[in-house]
C-alpha cells in the first residue's frame, strides 16, 4: 500500500501543471455522427443550460478544416470519425454568445477526449489534435470567448530538426514523463531494498531463535 501511495502522489505532482482552468465539462456526450473535420453531432449525456436537444451539433472553436468537396476535406472528416466516433467528448461551450451558438445554430466548443478513468483530458484538446494532424488550420474567431492561449491552440510548425521534431508542449510532456518514470523507479527500488532488508533481519532473528 505504501508503494501505491508513493506512485499516486508522484503521478499527481507530475501532472498538476498540465491542468487548465477551462470549463472542460460544461456538457458531455457521445459522438454519433461526423459531418466533416470540425463539425460533428453529440448525443448529450450531461446537459448545460444552453443544451436544447438530446443531440447537438458541435462546431469546433477557432479551427477550420477543408470542405468535404475536396480530398483533404474527406481525409479530415475520416480523421475525426476515426478518433471521435462512438466516443465520449467533454465540451467547453462558448460563453460570449449567450446561447453558445454560431449563426447556424451549432454549439461552438473546445472538445476534450476522455481519459482512462472517464475524466476529461486537459491537453491536447481535440481542436489542437486536428491542427497537429494537419487536418485543420487555426482561425482565431473574435466572436467567441476562446483565446488561442486559453484553448491551448498553436500552429503546428515543425521545429528545427525536420518533420519529426516535436512541438514545445510535447517535449515538455515527454520530459515530465521521463522524470516521473525515473522518480518512480527510484522509489520502487528504495521500497524493495527496505523490504528485503526487513525480511533479511526477520530471517536472522528466526535463525537465532532456533
Amino acid at each position: 500500500m505504501r508503494i501505491l501511495r508513493i506512485l499516486l502522489s508522484l503521478a499527481m505532482m507530475a501532472f498538476l501543471p498540465l491542468v487548465t482552468t477551462a470549463a472542460q465539462d460544461e456538457a458531455y456526450g457521445v459522438v454519433t455522427n461526423v459531418l466533416d473535420g470540425d463539425t460533428f453531432d453529440v448525443t448529450i449525456e450531461k446537459a448545460d443550460s444552453r443544451i436544447t436537444s438530446s443531440v447537438e451539433r458541435i462546431r469546433l472553436a477557432d479551427v477550420d478544416s477543408p470542405e468535404r468537396d475536396t480530398q483533404s476535406g474527406l481525409t479530415a472528416r475520416d480523421f475525426t470519425y476515426a478518433v471521435l466516433m462512438n466516443k465520449r467528448v467533454y465540451l467547453d461551450i462558448d460563453d460570449r454568445s449567450g446561447n453558445g451558438r454560431d449563426p447556424y445554430g451549432r454549439l461552438v466548443c473546445v472538445a476534450y477526449l476522455t481519459g482512462f478513468f472517464g475524466q476529461p483530458l486537459s491537453m491536447p484538446s481535440f481542436n489542437q489534435m486536428l491542427v497537429n494532424s494537419g487536418h485543420a488550420k487555426i482561425n482565431d474567431f473574435t466572436d467567441n470567448e476562446f483565446t488561442l492561449e486559453e484553448s491551448g491552440l498553436k500552429e503546428n510548425v515543425p521545429e528545427e530538426g525536420g518533420i519529426n521534431a516535436q512541438p514545445e508542449d510535447d517535449l515538455n510532456l515527454s520530459r515530465q514523463l521521463e522524470s516521473l518514470k525515473s522518480d518512480l523507479l527510484s522509489q520502487i527500488r528504495d521500497a524493495l531494498a527496505r523490504e528485503l532488508d526487513k525480511r533479511a533481519d526477520e530471517a536472522v532473528d528466526w535463525l537465532r531463535g532456533q
